[in-house]
């Protein structure tokens, strides 16, 4: 008979393929990881992991088992979540994915309202890269994504979730600090802290520059940063001046750690949508949770432009 928490073991150790790892993420000793591993195998009568010294690879028995092993593990929360509902009461776990600011900034306080009413669910956020999200909700690694991107995949919805729009910040002694606004032509004349080209702020950003008859390289930049709380903090110490979330900013702007410029006809905004998997069962938990997150009563928590 399988042992569900041993399979929970085995996707971990499948994600990492790394022992130690998974039992610094499982909270276990690196011993105990191997010791569950050891004991599927042998209770399926096969090896799942190649193992070389201290390094560990998944095998083709191994890789194959992944999705199968995901499947169990839902089907059994599902059927958890079928009993708790016979007895009045909403349980499950749900796992969200979502890209950086999404999860810092909006989720959390949706997550919050939810356990109020809800305190027998329990919600993680995985943040991640742009795209990650919905690469996961399509491999079903994730119950629900929160992405910028919304491309048309098979059996995946989308619902528009919110609107980030970005700004321009600067130092509270730069030379635009004191303007009512600029022109988006004055973007040119001073260094600009941006993000990686990969990031949605900057696919955002590049599209409001083509409607101003300006592009991503014409700008002078000399720094570029991973990490939108990082941007708000080379700002703050007077690198120069950048565009980040207004949610990012929030905080900093509330206590004039930098100053807000408007740009003249010039508002990039990004929206969120939320994803789900239409071809795969969806636990009551999940559903309960997207209907609470679209209610209208919550429409507080998540900004719209």
């Amino acid at each position: 008979m399988l042992e569900l928490y041993e399979l929970q073991v085995f996707l971990v150790a499948a994600a990492t393929e790394n022992f130690s790892e998974a039992g610094r993420r499982l909270q276990m000793s690196q011993p105990a990881v191997s010791g569950h591993i050891h004991a599927l195998e042998e209770r399926l009568k096969v090896q799942l992991f190649e193992r070389t010294g201290r390094n560990i690879k998944l095998n083709d028995v191994g890789q194959a088992l992944v999705p199968v092993a995901r499947k169990l593990l839902k089907e059994a929360e599902l059927l958890e979540e079928f009993v708790a509902s016979q007895r009045g009461s909403l349980t499950g776990h749900l796992l969200l994915g979502c890209s950086t600011a999404a999860g810092k900034y909006i989720l959390p306080r949706i997550m919050a309202r939810f356990q109020e009413r809800h305190p027998d669910v329990k919600i993680a956020c995985q943040v991640g890269p742009r795209g990650q999200a919905l690469d996961d909700l399509v491999e079903g690694k994730v119950d629900l994504a929160v992405s910028s991107l919304r491309v048309p995949r098979r059996a995946i919805e989308y619902h528009h979730f919110a609107d980030d729009e970005l700004v321009l910040i600067v130092p509270p002694d730069h030379v635009w600090a004191s303007r009512e606004n600029i022109n988006p032509v004055e973007l040119l004349d001073y260094p600009l802290i941006l993000r990686e080209p990969s990031s949605g702020t900057m696919f955002t950003l590049n599209r409001a520059l083509a409607e101003a008859d300006l592009s991503l390289d014409m700008l002078p930049s000399n720094l570029t940063l991973w990490n939108s709380e990082a941007i708000v903090q080379a700002v703050s110490v007077g690198i120069g001046a950048g565009f980040v979330s207004s949610i990012t900013a929030e905080l900093a702007l509330q206590h004039h750690i930098v100053v807000q410029v408007p740009i003249v006809a010039f508002a990039p905004v990004q929206s969120l949508y939320m994803a789900r998997h239409t071809g795969f069962s969806a636990s009551e938990a999940q559903t309960v949770f997207w209907e609470f997150t679209f209610a209208s009563e919550n429409m507080d928590l998540r900004p719209i432009i």
